[in-house]
């Protein structure tokens, strides 16, 4: 039975309210409940006294919009292959996507977010790409995880038997073979969707229509996404260190983004939602930033401190900033009349 419009309307008013009641709490929740930010606001609150710390916390807080800017542009280039949007719009429908991500499992709810602010007939288009610029950063997350391994191996595990070395070697050759079949096979999408049009039957046009939407992206969009992708690993990643830096953990730039680059790779691997997601972030950071202070007992809540602080800044403070634009967010849709 088909809803009436004003059916529609109310729901979507009561789903909206819905995601903005479960964002705050869920931001509650991780803020003011857990013992962890309770020794991180004791310690933030000392360190704010001096002038350096509070340098070093506004340029990170600086660098978040440019972050989130940077996969506005992402998503912009990727969506006006089916709708076309000013960057402007580009950025909340980002905003939203963080909104609707806090409580869903891996943060898939970003997806559906992003794309309900929309005015797609058909969302799942819109789903399609957004996960083509998922893809992207993944990759770029992976490939900067791949390389920092080697590093990795090399400085901190021995490495004192000849087999030990012949088998790092194919470690390496593995890695770089693996790095360039992801980014060949992310720029050669549209050449691949063309080849699965002829393995589905001709009358499952809808499939078809959503393989086409793949298909309609350029290579070199493809290419400029990957780029920026690269580009905002670059700025979350020296958020990371700029926070590690601020909480009094003296390490080279070089090791640090070895370190953290680790830290992103594991952390790919593991399913979270974001409510726990800056507890399992810490956990992996302190296991691999802490191998470059070995002895140390206080450099774990520095580092913890450190994550809980970027959690705060790239995913709390977005949230509620997307909250403002919910009202763009439409779930229930009008049907579509005639095929259209």
């Amino acid at each position: 039975m088909e809803l009436s419009a004003k059916v529609k309307k109310s729901l979507n008013i009561g789903l909206r309210a819905l995601v903005a009641l479960l964002a705050f709490w869920f931001i509650y929740r991780q803020v003011f409940t857990t013992g962890d930010f309770a020794n991180f606001s004791r310690d933030l609150s000392q360190k704010l006294t001096y002038p350096s710390f509070r340098l070093l916390i506004i340029i990170a807080f600086i660098l978040m919009p440019l972050n989130w800017g940077i996969e506005a542009l992402k998503w912009k280039m990727l969506i006006n292959y089916i709708e076309k949007i000013s960057y402007f719009n580009a950025f909340r429908s980002v905003l939203t996507g963080i909104s609707m991500s806090l409580f869903t499992p891996n943060r898939v709810g970003e997806f559906f977010g992003r794309v309900f602010t929309l005015k797609l007939n058909d969302p799942f288009k819109g789903v399609l790409l957004t996960i083509a610029g998922s893809i992207s950063q993944l990759i770029t997350t992976l490939l900067f995880g791949l390389i920092s391994s080697l590093f990795y191996i090399k400085q901190y595990i021995r490495l004192t038997q000849t087999w030990q070395w012949f088998l790092y070697a194919g470690i390496v050759i593995f890695a770089l073979v693996i790095g360039v079949l992801l980014v060949m096979l992310f720029l050669r999408a549209p050449v691949l969707s063309a080849r699965v049009h002829s393995l589905i039957r001709p009358g499952w046009h809808k499939i078809h229509e959503y393989i086409a939407v793949l298909q309609s992206v350029r290579r070199n969009t493809l290419l400029k996404v990957l780029l920026l992708s690269l580009s905002r690993y670059v700025v979350f990643s020296g958020q990371f260190y700029i926070l590690l830096r601020a909480f009094n953990l003296e390490i080279p730039v070089f090791n640090a983004f070895v370190l953290i680059s680790m830290t992103y790779f594991v952390m790919t691997a593991i399913p979270t939602v974001a409510l726990v997601d800056v507890g399992i972030r810490g956990s992996v950071a302190i296991y691999f930033i802490s191998m470059y202070f070995p002895g140390s007992a206080l450099v774990a809540t520095s580092i913890l401190s450190a994550t809980t602080l970027i959690w705060i800044i790239n995913l709390a403070l977005p949230a509620l900033f997307g909250l403002l634009f919910i009202n763009r967010l439409t779930i229930l849709r009008k049907s579509r009349l005639h095929g259209n």
